[in-house]
């Protein structure tokens, strides 16, 4: 059971030690946490896998496709 300091809904990041271990499943690439979103992003890809409650759910059927950066300028 959840404390009073969790509220339901509440943002919950991954625990901040696990997620420089934390790979794509699809190139094994690392992931960047996008606090904002609740995603762990895979930039090279396009993708990014939710985490609920905390959990990355790592699924390549979870990932949704993200819009591509804009291309830089040289």
């Amino acid at each position: 059971e959840r404390g009073p300091e969790l509220a339901a809904g509440a943002a919950q990041p991954p625990e901040p030690s696990v997620l420089p271990l934390l790979v794509c499943p699809l190139s094994k690439r690392p992931l960047r946490y996008e606090a904002a979103t609740q995603e762990l992003v895979n930039e090279e890809l396009g993708i990014a896998y939710p985490v609920v409650d905390g959990i990355p759910t790592m699924l390549p059927e979870a990932a949704r496709k993200i819009p591509a950066p804009p291309a830089k300028q040289h």
